[in-house]
């Protein structure tokens, strides 16, 4: 630890100018996402916390780690959660199938987003009795909403018109969810059961919400996602799930 502690007070503004560097070329490649967002919050937090005299504040010291290892233990445990819905595969009768987006560019369905869709045909197509809604709004850097993109994949993979339902004003999973179940309670199903289509690591959360969402059941069909990109989904994941449970 005390070679450590002397390697980053001798080294450290080199590492400092590195960080900062790396930052502006993400900033410049990639934009302000997720990945380049956290990574810009680490680099800070080292920054500052590598210029702290531990020695000195004991009881600073304590705090930090105290703190570290509360993160520590959520991680894992909330991780953990996620982990179970991973491979979710239910083929349980539903009273409606809920797709979930995940953005698109232009008119162009992202990949995520094609993912899920591609993950819902065969239960869709083994159960051309229950409706299908789609669910997403129209964000930043998209022509038209994310259930017109969602419904107009299906239609061109033989999913009758009549059965899909555009629900388009969400921006979140709870939207999703809430404003699904409105279309819904408009149709006159009570206590609807769903099947939730989306991304193996958005499964847990997803299922979660739907339960304060007022579903009576809620089951799942996961949608793999690139395993290049799953670290930080996970990561973003951690911290979506506990904003869900707060």
């Amino acid at each position: 630890m005390r070679k450590i502690t002397t390697f980053l007070r001798e080294k450290g503004l080199i590492i400092d100018i590195i960080l900062l560097v790396c930052l502006v070329v993400f900033l410049m490649i990639w934009g302000r996402n997720f990945a380049v967002t956290f990574f810009g919050a680490i680099s800070v937090a080292f920054m500052v916390l590598r210029r702290i005299n531990y020695e000195k504040h004991v009881v600073l010291k304590r705090i930090i780690l105290t703190g570290l290892g509360i993160v520590a233990v959520s991680f894992i445990i909330i991780e953990a959660l996620v982990f179970t819905q991973l491979g979710a595969n239910d083929q349980e009768e539903a009273d409606y199938v809920i797709i979930l987006g995940s953005g698109i560019k232009g008119t162009e369905l992202s990949l995520t987003l094609k993912q899920r869709l591609d993950a819902s045909l065969d239960y869709i197509q083994a159960h051309p009795q229950i409706p299908v809604i789609v669910s997403g709004g129209q964000g930043p850097g998209e022509d038209i909403t994310e259930a017109l993109a969602m419904k107009t994949y299906l239609l061109t993979q033989g999913i009758n018109a009549n059965r899909i339902m555009m629900e388009d004003r969400s921006t979140s999973t709870r939207e999703n969810l809430v404003f699904s179940k409105k279309i819904i309670d408009q149709a006159g199903v009570m206590n609807p059961e769903i099947m939730i289509v989306t991304s193996d690591y958005h499964m847990f959360r997803a299922k979660y919400l739907a339960v304060k969402s007022g579903y009576s059941a809620e089951y799942g069909i996961s949608a793999s996602s690139p395993v290049h990109l799953k670290p930080i989904y996970m990561i973003r994941e951690y911290l979506a799930v506990i904003k869900a449970l707060i």
